[in-house]
């Protein structure tokens, strides 16, 4: 056996890390008011890397994932759209607005947060392509954040990665408690991931 396919074998299918390395006891779900809708690419959908597969099974009543880019299934948003809340598009162009209390205060939930999950140009061409997605106002993170997704290269420090980018908007939406329940769990998975990586089984 090739030590690519040994290492697909030895792999877990929840946390798609080398079972010596296995996190999924760290990961207990929560529960929060908001809906989160997951516009995944599908070239994102096997990737050990990707972060919103976990968004999904922390907030497993609220969370869901759509995948778009497949060629034989186009991408319907109405799915999405059907969904319950005041609908944000979480992406920062020139009109979003910025998520903080005075926001809150000035448009008040119960909310539902659609992301865009894939490479950058991807994400940014999901509200693009989608008409229907038109109306819906987009919203950015407060300035300042800085990623602790190491991983992938950022191009900009302050671009998280998805799942980051869900925990700091709940935090605002929701409360501080989810945001950093959501992220206790992020920073162990990385580190889990890069001690994989390194195949150091002492570092586990």
């Amino acid at each position: 056996m090739s030590q690519r396919r040994a290492g697909h074998a030895n792999r877990c299918s929840n946390c798609r890390i080398n079972y010596h390395f296995c996190v999924c006891s760290e990961l207990s779900s929560t529960k929060v008011n908001a809906i989160v809708s997951l516009v995944v690419h599908v070239s994102e959908l096997n990737l050990t890397s990707n972060t919103a597969q976990f968004v999904e099974k922390i907030i497993p009543e609220s969370a869901k994932i759509f995948i778009r880019g497949s060629v034989n299934e186009p991408f319907a948003p109405e799915p999405i759209l059907d969904r319950p809340g005041r609908a944000l598009f979480l992406f920062p162009d020139e009109n979003s607005q910025e998520l903080n209390a005075e926001f809150k205060e000035k448009y008040p939930g119960p909310y539902h947060l659609i992301v865009p999950d894939g490479s950058w140009n991807q994400a940014k061409r999901v509200k693009k392509r989608e008409e229907k997605f038109d109306d819906i106002p987009t919203v950015r993170l407060p300035a300042g954040l800085i990623g602790e997704y190491k991983l992938r290269k950022a191009p900009q420090p302050e671009w998280v990665s998805t799942y980051e980018a869900v925990a700091y908007a709940m935090g605002i939406l929701e409360n501080k408690k989810c945001e950093e329940h959501m992220l206790v769990f992020f920073r162990k998975w990385v580190q889990a991931t890069l001690n994989s990586r390194t195949g150091n089984f002492s570092l586990a």
